[in-house]
């Protein structure tokens, strides 16, 4: 892991058309645009939003240059935003694949007229924000965006590394960079690798990671499980059970069992990283807090822990940017997401299929999240030293995963407990 990233400060000035004034009002209005700021502001992103700069880095001088600049928006300023800044001279942007959406405006600097826009959309300064976050220890000659509606622009060096590019800047350091070196810290390798953290004192404003494309999501996985079971639902009442069908082709239990013993090891690490509190009869944590299938992901060396945390646009407080304070509770109740998120891909695998044989899918389905919770929590409680952090014996386990799962998966359709 390399060290936190500080922006390299370059003495040369921003080109902005006027002075910072009416950068601020270019700023404001291409902000107002953005999916990942209406996310955020809700009502308050129109047109002429009000915003304040409040720390801008030069990265890159010259043409093409490139800058960081981060913005308070908002009346009262409530949010805070970076843009990564790029210009070039009019005759080279025009020629250019720059997309319209990305310009910003115009301003000038010494050699004239140029054009401001989303340097995330210039794949040459895409590379030099490679460098800028790693602290120039990690280089690229290829880079592509994934494009999201997510608080970060993702971007993808060589298919090796892996960025991204905070636009939402939270007043606390991201919990998810937290979690990512802390367990990085303690030794626990089931995660994609941390290569570079870029931050100043107004946020942190990039992370990156490694990237493996070989990875499948665990919710693929079980999809993939479905499909092959769910292909052999018939009509009429002499439906075979999942007893004598669920343990053909796509059979999910060994790769659950697995996912449990890594769940139960990244519950381990956590306790030594963060600690452990003792506030009534069961110990807290810090928990992962956002634990479903497709934060998870499996790899040729095992399973991997791929996210940590709610993005702020798409989790329950979206729209507050910040998460709060970091998530602490039981161990458990990261289990018990996770047994939400069988049952929920599930019946998302029943609904897809024929009316003539739902009835028999459900009852298959229901089978499967069973098999899939019973084999997990197997893996799990067989790691040595969770008994003791969870405080609880199989038995009550069981019935405190039962009492948080029900209530989530009522409405679903599907007859599961898992013991």
């Amino acid at each position: 892991m390399s060290k936190r990233a500080e922006s390299p400060a370059i003495p040369a000035g921003i080109p902005v058309p006027g002075g910072r004034e009416e950068l601020e009002s270019l700023l404001g209005a291409f902000i107002a645009r953005q999916p990942w700021a209406r996310s955020e502001l809700g009502p308050n992103a129109r047109r002429g939003l009000r915003t304040t700069v409040v720390d801008q880095v030069v990265l890159r001088a010259g043409r093409p240059g490139l800058a960081s600049v981060v913005v308070d928006a908002g009346e009262p300023a409530k949010s805070r935003f970076q843009v990564l800044l790029g210009w070039r001279a009019v005759s080279d942007a025009a020629g250019s694949e720059l997309s319209p959406g990305s310009v910003i405006g115009t301003g000038a600097d010494a050699e004239g007229e140029v054009v401001l826009y989303d340097a995330v959309d210039d794949g040459e300064l895409a590379l030099e924000l490679l460098s800028v976050a790693t602290g120039a220890s990690r280089s690229a000659r290829r880079c592509r965006v994934v494009h999201s509606l997510t608080s970060h622009a993702s971007l993808v060096f060589d298919e090796r590394l892996f960025m991204k590019c905070y636009r939402v800047i939270e007043p606390r350091p991201r919990p998810e960079i937290e979690m990512l070196l802390a367990l990085d810290r303690v030794g626990f390798n089931h995660l994609l690798a941390p290569v570079g953290r870029w931050a100043r004192k107004s946020g942190d404003l990039g992370l990156v990671r490694e990237f493996l494309p070989g990875a499948v999501e665990g919710k693929a996985l079980a999809l993939t499980s479905l499909r092959d079971l769910l292909a052999r639902a018939v009509t009429g009442e002499d439906a075979p059970t999942f007893g004598a069908l669920g343990m053909a082709g796509g059979d999910l239990g060994d790769e659950m069992r697995r996912l449990g013993e890594t769940t139960a090891e990244m519950h381990l690490a956590l306790a030594e990283a963060f600690g452990v509190s003792h506030e009534g009869p069961l110990p807290r944590l810090r928990r992962h807090g956002d634990y479903h299938l497709r934060r998870v992901m499996r790899f040729e060396s095992g399973w991997l822990v791929a996210g940590f945390g709610d993005d702020p646009l798409v989790s329950d407080e979206a729209g507050s940017s910040s998460q709060g304070e970091a998530k602490r509770g039981f161990a458990l109740e990261d289990v018990a997401d996770l047994l939400v998120s069988l049952t929920q891909v599930a019946a998302e695998a029943v609904d897809l299929q024929p009316p003539t044989t739902v009835a028999h899918s459900r009852q298959l389905a229901s089978g499967w999240v069973a098999h899939n919770a019973r084999a997990l929590l197997n893996g799990y409680f067989a790691c040595p030293g969770i008994a003791e952090l969870v405080s609880l014996e199989r038995a009550a386990a069981a019935a405190f995963l039962e009492e948080r799962v029900s209530p989530r998966v009522a409405g679903l359709g599907l007859d599961v407990k898992a013991q």
